[in-house]
């Protein structure tokens, strides 16, 4: 099983650096983040720029033996998906950063379901499904147009919505595959948020199962927030989870979304903290025993 990280934690050296200590570290690919935020100069720049950077960055990293497997699609709090001036917003952000995926070599599109009426509001159920039908149909289009293989739904830790559970995502996500053909929809299993929702990552596994676990999104927690902790320091039972990815024999990249601390100053220490983060990695995979 390959082991990946958020780029951000080991780019903060430098592109070309940073990809070198991961590999070193014992990773092999990086979830690329830059797109969470539409502030940044990517979402400003034309797109004959946005690509060259793009293919810059991918030529870089895969120079020192990483790939970019997965890329985490926009994300703002509060979500403002209610009017359809802002879905149109939202959407040309998505489209924008799925074809980023594909410039990036990325095979997986990890996104959190629109929001419509609120991040933890359990208002108009079949509506806001609807509506992320219609969404996710033009980047699923846009995904397949530029070799971006899935488009994984993720788990979010607020309850009450109607597109939030494993089982609500696996079940949007069949639902997607039935109306448009195909297998490009599977989920991303966010371990943390899973936790949090009262649901043991190991269950929600199983419950994928190797059809439809496309992503991980891997830290702890201890059940009562979303913490981003390092396995070990929450309740998650990460022997069963080894366990459950085991036999449900998954082979795609089991991805951190935690980093060393960033007061942590490069130096002796962080490298140390930095190859034990990818050990636990490698040891949760049955990469090592």
């Amino acid at each position: 099983m390959k082991i990946g990280i958020t780029a951000g934690s080991y780019t903060r050296y430098g592109i070309s650096e940073g990809a070198k200590k991961a590999r070193e570290h014992g990773y092999d690919c990086f979830d690329f983040g830059g797109f969470v935020d539409t502030e940044t100069a990517f979402f400003k720049q034309s797109e004959e720029d946005f690509k060259a950077e793009l293919l810059r960055y991918k030529a870089t990293v895969e120079a020192e033996g990483i790939v970019v497997w997965q890329v985490h699609s926009p994300w703002r709090h509060p979500a403002r998906d209610l009017t359809p001036e802002d879905r149109a917003e939202r959407l040309q952000s998505f489209l924008k950063a799925v074809r980023g995926a594909g410039y990036l070599g990325a095979t997986h599109f990890v996104l959190h379901a629109i929001m419509p009426f609120g991040t933890n509001s359990p208002d108009h159920p079949e509506l806001m499904k609807d509506m992320n039908a219609e969404f996710m149909t033009r980047l699923a289009k846009e995904a397949k147009e530029y070799g971006v293989k899935h488009i994984d739904i993720e788990n979010l830790p607020f309850p009450a919505l109607p597109i939030n559970h494993t089982n609500q995502c696996l079940d949007f996500a069949k639902r997607m595959n039935r109306e448009l053909g195909g297998d490009i929809f599977k989920v991303c299993l966010d371990t943390g948020h899973s936790n949090f929702c009262g649901e043991k990552p190991a269950d929600a596994v199983r419950m994928l199962g190797k059809e439809y676990l496309g992503a991980l999104h891997v830290h702890d927690n201890n059940g009562k927030a979303d913490q981003h902790q390092t396995p070990g320091n929450g309740n998650i039972d990460w022997e069963e989870f080894s366990n459950a990815l085991a036999e449900i024999g998954f082979e795609g990249c089991l991805s951190f979304e935690i980093n060393v601390p960033n007061e942590i100053p490069a130096g002796e220490e962080r490298d140390i903290l930095e190859r034990e983060l990818a050990q636990i990695g490698h040891k949760i995979a049955k990469n090592i025993e």
